[in-house]
């Protein structure tokens, strides 16, 4: 059995640990790795505030604040995880120790079935960021790419992965800001992608167990602070992108890396809407079957047992940002037309 929860949790082992945030790794390794991590991300954050001092327009405020929101966001990530680490390895104990208390064969195809349902959106998950990513930073070397090619009398403008100031002739050193840009950039998100998979990873095997309310409980008190955070920064950084994109749309390469980098905050929020949404779904499912169940055919005492069942199950379990916003398909809306007006709303100032 062991074999196979490796099997479902690896991936997502393998990113904590290199975010230092695997809850049964080692102090010093975890320690370490998560110096690793905040260094990358503090070397995007100096460069892009940098950049906002050397801003002589608000066009150009607006180009380095999107993408300096996306980096903010990383060390709320992280920090949520190392401020709930006794939740985070109580929460991670039971996707090993429930298994050992599954009594059917039929159980274990039910946790099998979600264990294997998460490991595919892992995997879709950090493939879908990872080609954003890739795509977003690599346009960069287009104009180059254009000078070898179909070279011009004068050499085309640069154009950096992301808006950022660096303190040397970006002309001269232009390939080594580019991989270094490249390289904190795929190590951000990195530890971007380790939070989320965790948490998709705790909502599948919660939805797979029958004891949905108690870890579900614990979950939205681990999350609930560090999303409400999260939130705002990704209602503000879709807002900044979509102001971005259309003050770009006459210039072709700048308006498609605003248009990846907007579907790819936009794919980030429907992950976890869609995941708080299956929390909601599953949670209400028990009371559900119960109702339609032959319930009239069993002896009375039991049938009042099954009465306190469906009192707890009356309101479901939920997924929320601060205790305001839930997460959920219905809300996903909210949010992505919360975006469009302070879009509309940012668009008067440009």
């Amino acid at each position: 059995m062991e074999i196979n929860q490796n099997h479902y949790y690896d991936v997502v082992k393998r990113f904590l640990r290199l975010v230092g945030q695997w809850p049964y790794q080692k102090r010093k390794e975890s320690l370490f790795f998560l110096i690793f991590a905040l260094f990358f991300d503090a070397n995007v954050l100096f460069t892009q505030a940098a950049r906002f001092f050397v801003c002589d327009n608000l066009q150009c405020i607006f180009e380095t604040l999107s993408p300096h929101v996306l980096a903010a966001i990383i060390p709320v990530k992280i920090f949520t995880y190392q401020f709930n680490r006794r939740k985070i390895k109580y929460l991670t104990d039971h996707l090993y120790v429930d298994w050992n208390f599954l009594e059917s064969e039929e159980e274990r195809d039910i946790m099998r079935k979600y264990a294997e349902n998460c490991r595919w959106h892992v995997l879709i998950y950090s493939s879908y960021v990872y080609i954003s990513t890739v795509s977003f930073t690599t346009t960069s070397l287009v104009p180059r790419i254009l000078d070898i090619i179909f070279p011009l009398n004068d050499s085309r403008p640069i154009m950096l992965a992301y808006p950022a100031y660096y303190f040397v002739d970006e002309n001269e050193y232009f390939y080594y800001i580019i991989f270094h840009m490249i390289i904190c950039a795929i190590m951000c998100l990195t530890a971007l992608i380790a939070h989320d998979i965790m948490f998709f990873t705790y909502v599948e095997h919660i939805c797979g167990l029958f004891a949905v309310v108690r870890l579900a409980k614990i979950l939205e008190d681990t999350f609930s602070l560090s999303f409400a955070v999260q939130l705002l920064l990704i209602t503000l950084c879709l807002s900044i992108t979509l102001v971005q994109l259309s003050s770009q749309l006459h210039k072709s390469a700048e308006a498609i890396r605003y248009f990846v980098f907007f579907m790819a905050q936009l794919f980030h929020l429907f992950c976890f809407s869609f995941q708080g949404q299956k929390l909601i779904n599953h949670s209400l499912e028990t009371r559900d079957n119960i109702y339609h169940s032959l319930w009239y055919n069993i002896p009375v005492k039991k049938q009042r047992l099954l009465m306190f069942v469906m009192r707890k199950s009356i309101e479901a379990n939920t997924i929320t940002a601060g205790k305001i916003y839930v997460f959920s398909l219905e809300h996903f809306t909210t949010i992505v037309q919360s975006s469009m007006s302070y879009f509309t709303l940012l668009s008067s100032f440009t």
